[in-house]
């Protein structure tokens, strides 16, 4: 019953978060400070309601990641070093909360097979990390852990959507892939090139890989519901 009735609300705040993106992406707020500041702010808050009307069991640690999430971007808005070292940092929080979630939630845990699938990941986050090695100073140790944490969970995400046959691991899948593109194209923007499109490029796939995570969260606990019921 909870589900249905909250069918139209998380249908009517989705429709409204991906306008967010789309008009937040395609426009330059930046000298009007407080449109900026509330349509790029609003995207988490939005995505954590969305999530609280949707789930039945609202996984605080999932929560709590998002709320990291967003100050991590709340820090980054400030081009300042040590707010960007501070954003770092709980990004790296941020990660760690989801390579748990996604941990815990997956059966095969083949660590050797987990590891081979990393590797892809590995390299191309590498790549990215190296190109702009010489902007992060004291940053880089975060991102370097960051970095480790988000491979890994494009492995496990990999891994079992080869061998599992599950609605999860599709979302899971994109959401990894998505996560790798959207901090090195990130990094691009951020320390080496500043070109609108990258920015763009930035905010669609911020929104995207955060949302499809969000239905990875939903359908491993429909999953889980299905099992304790039968």
């Amino acid at each position: 019953m909870k589900t249905l009735n909250s069918f139209y609300p998380v249908f009517i705040l989705t429709i409204i978060y991906f306008i967010v993106i789309v008009i937040f992406s395609m426009f330059d707020f930046s000298d009007y400070p407080s449109t900026n500041y509330i349509l790029g702010g609003s995207r988490i808050p939005l995505l954590i309601i969305i999530y609280w009307l949707h789930s039945q069991k609202r996984n605080i640690l999932y929560l709590t990641a998002l709320l990291l999430f967003f100050f991590s971007y709340i820090m980054f808005m400030d081009n300042a070093p040590e707010r960007s070292f501070y954003g770092s940092i709980t990004s790296l929080l941020y990660r760690f909360l989801i390579f748990l979630l996604v941990y815990k939630s997956v059966r095969n845990k083949n660590w050797f097979a987990l590891f081979l699938a990393s590797i892809p990941f590995l390299f191309t986050y590498s790549y990215f990390l190296l190109l702009i090695n010489e902007f992060l100073n004291a940053d880089i140790y975060p991102w370097v852990l960051n970095g480790l944490l988000t491979s890994f969970i494009g492995g496990i995400a990999l891994y079992n959507y080869l061998f599992e046959d599950e609605n999860k691991n599709f979302w899971l899948l994109i959401s990894a892939v998505l996560f790798v593109i959207q901090i090195g194209v990130f990094f691009i923007h951020k320390y080496y090139v500043e070109a609108p499109e990258l920015r763009t490029l930035t905010i669609i796939l911020f929104g995207i890989s955060n949302f499809t995570f969000y239905k990875f969260m939903i359908s491993d606990e429909e999953r889980e519901n299905e099992v304790t019921i039968s």
